[in-house]
């Protein structure tokens, strides 16, 4: 289903499209490539906004995929077989996200189609980011597809480049699964599947160079507790976490004959979320705030959510990884599947 979200200050449209299968449906808004709305039997478990206009001057990233990269790079500059690119530090000294402009402020073009082996809707949704954009070489291809199979929102992850550049796309949802309009994130009872973090800056969130066992600490969670349980104990001067947990490849799990890792789950008594990846670490970011615009007429709430953004380690240009050349795909899949 298709509709009209909205449209730009410079007269283009923004469509919302709304795709369901079994108690899983998803509404995505072409601005950003936006997850506007993910609802699981009967309750939307995603932050965000009821107008165009609340996404633009809101910030926050909420739902969108982000890029060219997500997270944080450091120095201002991005190198490439000895040239370096200056790059836009829109976070402190770091760039963040993909800088000023980054996708989740495009307007995206999407299909609306079906799997064809099994039927599962689908949404393809592409966008072109021409040589230099935000100061990243090359024009790159992008094409993100959500499908909804099995209970479960699949993302999939494609581009392509004509010059070597340096590419790290994630969704920023933000979850909570008592549904938006109750609770918090506190009593959220999480497991991930990591041995460490990556330690960073308590002042600029900027990777040391190092990783952090998370035996003994705020950051262990191999065994399941509740989200809240530490949150005051990161060490970063906020209560909650905005940290990379590097995920260790210990648990897997098929589906749609895919073996993908199992990252995390996360449960309520209504549900339970597990995220499924290939891609090699995830952010958790809990330090939600109360005040700012309302979501979807839901006043916002301390810990009102928490986000999995699954990703490449931050900081990961400034050693060379993460990057895309001609001739090859960045092709990665992330899943939250419920039950």
């Amino acid at each position: 289903m298709k509709t009209l979200f909205g449209k730009m200050p410079d007269g283009r449209e923004v469509y919302a499209y709304t795709i369901e299968n079994g108690d899983v449906s998803a509404t995505i808004i072409s601005y950003g490539a936006t997850l506007q709305k993910l609802v699981h039997k009967g309750d939307d478990l995603v932050c965000g906004y009821d107008t165009l206009d609340e996404y633009r001057t809101n910030g926050g990233y909420h739902g969108a995929i982000v890029g060219r990269y997500a997270n944080r790079i450091s120095g201002g500059k991005i190198t490439l077989d000895g040239v370096d690119y200056p790059i836009a530090r829109n976070n402190g000294e770091a760039h963040l996200h993909g800088g000023k402009v980054g996708f989740d402020k495009y307007v995206w073009d999407i299909e609306e189609t079906t799997c064809k082996k099994c039927g599962a809707p689908k949404l393809v949704c592409t966008m072109t980011s021409p040589d230099g954009d935000e100061g990243y070489p090359g024009t790159l291809k992008v094409t993100v597809t959500y499908a909804i199979r099995d209970n479960a929102l699949v993302i999939k992850y494609r581009a392509t480049t004509d010059k070597p550049t340096y590419i790290n796309l994630t969704n920023h949802a933000y979850f909570n699964l008592h549904g938006i309009a109750n609770g918090n994130n506190l009593d959220h009872m999480v497991q991930i599947n990591c041995d460490e973090v990556t330690d960073v800056d308590a002042k600029t969130l900027l990777p040391t160079g190092k990783r952090l066992d998370v035996t003994g600490t705020a950051f262990d969670f191999r065994t399941e507790k509740p989200l809240g349980q530490d949150h005051e104990n990161t060490g970063l001067g906020i209560v909650g976490y905005d940290n990379n947990f590097v995920i260790n490849g210990k648990v897997k799990e098929n589906f749609c004959d895919m073996e993908l890792n199992v990252a995390a789950t996360c449960r309520t008594a209504e549900r339970t979320m597990t995220i499924l990846t290939t891609k090699p670490c995830m952010q958790i970011y809990s330090a939600i705030g109360p005040g700012g615009c309302p979501f979807k007429g839901v006043e916002r709430r301390q810990n009102m959510s928490v986000a999995f953004e699954t990703q490449f380690e931050p900081d990961s240009p400034t050693k060379g990884e993460a990057r895309l050349n001609p001739g090859e795909e960045y092709n990665h899949v992330t899943i939250y599947k419920f039950n």
